[in-house]
């Protein structure tokens, strides 16, 4: 009798355990060595010196996840955009700008490592130790390597045939979670929440909200910047070249009026934080909107995306067993530019990468068939006159889902709470008492603390960790089949620029 109870028991917690086992799986960009490495001479120096710095970063768990490595290149890191150039490696000339632009993707990344070394992690005294000396030696090092790795067009073709991202979705959770049958049962909630999400979206006004508005700091001064994209300088790859004038100018321009019913502490918007005890928390009162400059494809045109990211101190929870409430919420608002700086599409994710919502202006047409397992939810953006008129981004208390889209004229709004723009960058190294400085984001791209209930339900999708806060760049945004906010042809694959042929 006890035996066979005993054995029940097993059977009883066995899928629970393989599920807490599945939902700690992670998606880590592992640090990479050059083939030079053990060499003697300035190359083997450069590279022993990579590896020691990579090994520095990952034993102080201060590695940014935010772009993937390319194996062999430590001086290059990559994301799904730079990695759609990959046919630059036909033509020196391009080759080069993408090289370039992977090793500023790299320093950019070792600039928030080496800032978040703790004391413990310096180097003994006598050899390099200032953070100034180490990214100078990364960018002179990384200058070295490369000059040494690209001297003919096999090397180059080699480099192409390496740079690949990784989707965000684990395989082995799909294949234990018997993925083929358990997505049925999630698409039919997906569909649900369309639904419901379609029934209340409006683009009018919400109607008897108390709310809060916050404004953009600089709302009342305003003149049109839309010509910056039209005059801007672009490389031979296509992509716009924006000086930081410029660029501030058009996040100002375009910058949302964000409204959120408000109904306590967990409504409003704020600051990221290391708090004393060593966990994340949201100042609210510096309200505070992170920009982030992102690029995309449609047709062979690349256009210009502006991310407008906000965060809420919590999704609390309604009881309980709540799956979906927890700590830390928010949500990245995006506005894709023409090539004359005309807004063309609209789209809103929550910092999970859930609760995808795309607004296409009158200018975009849907396809009739788009060729995702889950479809995206699709609504009609309003129209807007952005020289008159600047998009209101209304959410509702508690879930802050998207439920408002709509455009008022642009005047002062005494009554609201002015917020400034801050560089998303930011979040990569902030303040921490305990240990110096410190990422908001695990090297898995997960905020600490912010895991939800749903990740032991929603593991056989293959996400890792559904409902966790998660650095840009890491963004699944279905769980069924695969779809990221940052695929670069994810416009071409829902959308056709009613000039242009209905062909991908």
């Amino acid at each position: 009798m006890d035996d066979t109870r005993e054995l029940s028991l097993r059977q009883l917690w066995a899928p629970v355990f393989l599920a807490f086992l599945l939902t700690a799986c992670t998606i880590i960009p592992a640090p990479t060595r050059s083939p030079h490495i053990g060499g003697g001479g300035v190359l083997g120096g450069c590279a022993d010196f990579f590896a020691s710095l990579d090994g520095r970063a990952s034993e102080s768990q201060a590695l940014d996840p935010g772009a993937f490595r390319v194996e062999g290149y430590p001086y290059l890191r990559t994301n799904r955009f730079l990695a759609s150039f990959r046919e630059a490696a036909a033509d020196k000339a391009a080759f080069a700008v993408w090289v370039d632009r992977m090793q500023a993707l790299d320093q950019e990344s070792r600039r928030h490592e080496i800032a978040n070394l703790p004391a413990a992690a310096e180097p003994p005294a006598g050899t390099l130790n200032g953070a100034a000396e180490l990214n100078a030696r990364v960018a002179n090092c990384g200058n070295l390597l490369k000059a040494a790795d690209f001297q003919d067009a096999e090397s180059r073709v080699a480099l192409g045939n390496k740079t690949r991202v990784p989707d965000e979705y684990l395989a082995l959770p799909r294949m234990l979670g018997l993925y083929p049958l358990t997505s049925l049962f999630i698409s039919n909630g997906v569909r649900n929440w369309h639904t419901e999400a379609r029934r209340a979206f409006s683009t009018d006004p919400p109607v008897g909200w108390r709310a809060i508005r916050y404004v953009p700091e600089k709302s009342t001064e305003f003149s049109d910047k839309s010509q910056i994209v039209a005059s801007t300088r672009r490389d031979i790859l296509g992509i716009p070249i924006y000086s930081a004038t410029d660029l501030e100018a058009l996040f100002w321009m375009y910058a949302p009026v964000w409204e959120v019913q408000t109904e306590a502490e967990y409504d409003r918007i704020g600051v990221p934080i290391w708090t004393p005890r060593g966990e994340l928390g949201i100042d609210t009162r510096q309200p505070a909107t992170y920009t982030l400059l992102s690029f995309t494809r449609f047709g062979k045109e690349i256009l210009t995306q502006l991310n407008y990211i906000i965060w809420f101190p919590a999704r609390p929870k309604e009881h309980a067993l709540d799956i979906y409430g927890g700590l830390l919420d928010g949500v990245n608002y995006r506005v894709t530019l023409d090539r004359n700086g005309k807004p063309l599409l609209y789209e809103t994710i929550h910092n999970c990468g859930c609760y995808y919502e795309a607004y296409p202006t009158e200018r975009l047409r849907v396809r009739e068939k788009i060729e995702y397992a889950e479809p995206p939810l699709i609504l009609r953006a309003p129209e807007l006159t952005p020289i008159n008129e600047r998009m209101t981004v209304a959410m509702e208390t508690r879930t802050h889902y998207v439920q408002h889209l709509y455009p008022p004229a642009r005047r002062p709004h005494p009554e609201a709470m002015a917020y400034t723009l801050e560089d998303y960058s930011a979040l990569r190294s902030l303040p921490d008492s305990k240990v110096g400085r410190r990422s908001m984001f695990s090297p898995d791209s997960l905020a600490p603390g912010s895991e939800r209930l749903e990740r032991f339900i929603l593991w056989p999708t293959g996400v890792v960790s559904p409902g966790a806060m998660r650095q840009w760049g890491r963004h699944a945004v279905a769980f069924v089949g695969e779809r990221h906010f940052d695929d670069p042809d994810s416009m071409d694959k829902m959308f056709i620029d009613p000039m242009r042929s209905e062909a991908p």
